[in-house]
């Protein structure tokens, strides 16, 4: 199972590649591309997303000069802290933006929900949709039976949980083009209407094999074969060599179609490591292909098929290889099998051959949304210096994709993201705090510049645009700030010793959803959410409605109370009431409740477990977070033209680009133009 970015666990629904249909006849629908024929428009407007670059930091490198570019847009036009969400995680603070309304209009709380009938947990990010009845077969058949297959006479699909339309689907339907790549939060990326749109998704797009990234380590070291994946998102198989020969297995998807005494198998792909008796090489062969690798060496893009049904029906993913060592023991990382962008066939771009196109011309690059191994490094799998290896590549890729949208940018919205500041920023931000407990001291003193140095590339960056297109509106956003991860609190822990909620199982604390809800008057689930149990909407409710504001009150009274044992320091900065914060006909699905923590600290167990203690240090690698009090990690705003306004959110950036397309802003936005005020409309 894959930790996410903030460090949470959970499968993700995954439904059949969308042009899958009976005896795998794959429909490619004619739509158009996205390249040099689009639709021209004399406005241009630019926006630039660092996920995660800190106010703070920002702040102090243009005072030292070491953001020159980003200073002279400052100078230009402005810059100001851009106010986050609540909480502010990524999908959240990216549907803030994407859509101008907050949680309670589109429906983003958290990393994870939950289903009040059943408090069984699923992802935020997108959920399988049933398939359409057939014309005059209705809902009856789904599939017929073919030599012990099941092949599908309708395929599920999967839909954004995100509620409320995107900023670009009300600019299309004005007429404006609008060009969006690898915008989080936004998988399956959502179609539009009208003008010419293109889009590729990001943050909360699975790999191949359902998860938001599962790694494959393979060794021969006694001591490694069954070492435990403590942080998730990896597997370990033991290979065993014989005359410097061993045969693995690609772990690939769950075979849908065809299922052994009522349970599906997994589809993989054989493959056969041959290692030089003498060299510190080895060689990669499977079904006709064949890769050397050097220790220490990354291998390029690799193609994996897994057959689905003999002769008929494949996936074809992409992987790479990096060889970590030969002699005396082999030891092989393999990335998370990644959707291959040359398949049309699945829901990460729009339109459906978008990435076809991109890949055609840029090479195959990771699809995987947050592609950065952190659980990698967590589990001690790479090393720091194997996952900036790993960075760099992706930023590289990222480079070249960048490079090839703007080659390709006419006029309209041109968005284009960059994760690599927030990636680096969560496995490297303790560095810069002396005596974090997740680095050793020469950790510390090694890594204690690296996130000025990358600040200083995205500099890189604003530098090219604004040089390349010095009269267009640019805008340079980041989703939140960022702050040290020194300590855990365990909520539910706390809210047993509390006497709020009650362990079901007490052989095993670590359970996921372990709760007795017989006993239970509060829950946490993901990492800022709270829930009551509430009578008649939890499946085993126990808090009448009437006692329910009681509860929330007096939760809230003892967390801001409670001081970190060991420190003395408040742990949790406040504590927001959904009902409260929130306005809109979502804020009944969403949580109670929503803990802002205080800086250096952040929830455990955000699947239901009880840790054994309440406070523990952050020893693991992910030493750097933000899923805390938003008032303390706000963005950063920076513009080529006067913003009015002192306190800007990520409700505003919506309008904003509507506004500067002279497109009205639709009621549920509730966001202002940030121009407005002293600028007017965009000339």
């Amino acid at each position: 199972m894959r930790k996410n970015k903030s460090g949470m666990s959970f499968a993700v629904q995954f439904a059949l590649p969308r042009k899958l249909i009976v005896l795998s006849i794959l429909c490619f629908g004619l739509l158009a591309g996205c390249g040099d024929d689009a639709e021209n428009h004399a406005r241009r407007v630019i926006v630039l997303g660092f996920d995660g670059m800190d106010p703070k930091l920002c702040e102090k490198l243009m005072g030292q000069g070491k953001l020159p570019n980003l200073s002279r847009l400052a100078k230009q036009g402005s810059y100001r802290r851009l106010g986050t969400s609540t909480p502010p995680q990524s999908p959240v603070a990216w549907s803030n933006l994407i859509t101008g309304t907050d949680s309670g209009r589109h429906g983003v709380f958290d990393f994870v929900h939950r289903d009040p009938a059943t408090v069984a947990p699923f992802s935020s990010a997108a959920t399988e949709e049933p398939p359409s009845p057939l014309p005059m077969l209705g809902n009856k058949w789904d599939s017929v039976s073919v030599i012990g297959y099941e092949l599908p006479l309708r395929t599920p699909h999967m839909k954004t949980n995100r509620h409320a339309p995107a900023f670009w689907e009300h600019l299309n339907e004005a007429g404006v083009p609008a060009h969006i790549f690898r915008m989080p939060a936004n998988y399956p990326p959502t179609g539009s209407k009208g003008a010419h749109f293109c889009c590729l998704s990001d943050m909360g797009t699975p790999d191949i094999v359902n998860t938001l990234g599962t790694f494959t380590y393979y060794t021969e070291d006694p001591n490694e074969r069954y070492m435990p994946m403590s942080a998730g998102g990896g597997q370990v198989v033991p290979i065993f060599m014989s005359e410097h020969r061993a045969k693995a297995k690609f772990i690939g998807p769950v075979n849908t179609f065809k299922t052994t005494l009522g349970k599906a198998e997994t589809v993989e792909q054989p493959f056969f490591i041959y290692r030089d008796p003498t060299a510190a090489v080895v060689t990669v062969e499977y079904n006709g292909r064949t890769i050397l690798l050097a220790e220490g060496e990354w291998s390029d893009w690799q193609a994996v098929s897994f057959e689905m049904i003999p002769h008929a029906v494949a996936l074809n993913g992409i992987v790479r290889l990096y060889l970590k060592s030969v002699h005396p023991y082999v030891r092989l990382y393999v990335s998370p099998i990644n959707f291959d962008p040359r398949e049309e066939m699945y829901e990460i771009d729009q339109p459906a051959d978008w990435s076809v196109t991109v890949s055609n011309a840029v090479g195959r690059y990771y699809t995987q949304g947050l592609p950065e191994d952190t659980k990698a490094l967590s589990n001690k799998v790479l090393s720091r210096e194997e996952f900036l290896t790993q960075a760099e590549l992706i930023f590289q890729e990222r480079s070249d994709l960048f490079d090839f949208a703007m080659d390709h940018y006419q006029g309209g919205l041109f968005f284009f993201y960059f994760g690599s500041t927030d990636q680096i920023g969560h496995m490297f931000w303790g560095a810069r705090q002396p005596g974090h407990p997740a680095l050793t001291a020469e950790e510390h003193k090694k890594y204690a510049s690296l996130m000025d140095e990358w600040y200083e590339r995205m500099d890189v960056v604003v530098g090219r645009v604004m040089e390349r297109f010095p009269d267009a509106l640019l805008m340079v956003m980041s989703d939140h700030g960022f702050g040290s991860f020194r300590r855990r609190f365990n909520i539910n822990t706390w809210l047993k010793q509390n006497g709020f909620a009650a362990m079901r199982n007490v052989f095993d604390p670590a359970a996921p959803m372990n709760f007795d809800f017989a006993k239970t008057r509060a829950y946490a689930l993901g990492i800022n959410a709270l829930y009551v149990n509430l009578t008649g909407r939890e499946r085993a409710g126990i808090v009448p409605k009437t006692d329910k504001r009681a509860v929330m009150s007096e939760v809230r009274e003892k967390l801001i109370a409670y001081r970190d044992p060991e420190t003395g320091e408040q742990v949790v900065k406040d504590v927001y009431f959904c009902s409260d914060i929130f306005k809109g006909p979502l804020v009944k699905v969403g949580p109670d409740m929503i803990i802002g923590y205080a800086s250096g600290y952040q929830g455990g167990g955000a699947l239901g477990e009880f840790p054994k203690e309440i406070m523990e240090d952050n020893t693991d690698a992910w030493c750097g977070d933000h899923c805390v009090a938003p008032d303390l990690v706000p963005g950063v705003l920076f513009a080529s033209r006067s913003v009015g306004v002192d306190d800007p959110s990520l409700l505003d950036i919506a309008p904003t680009l509507l506004s500067a397309f002279d497109v009205k802003t639709p009621e549920i936005m509730q966001g202002r133009d940030l121009f407005l005020v002293t600028e007017g409309s965009v000339p």
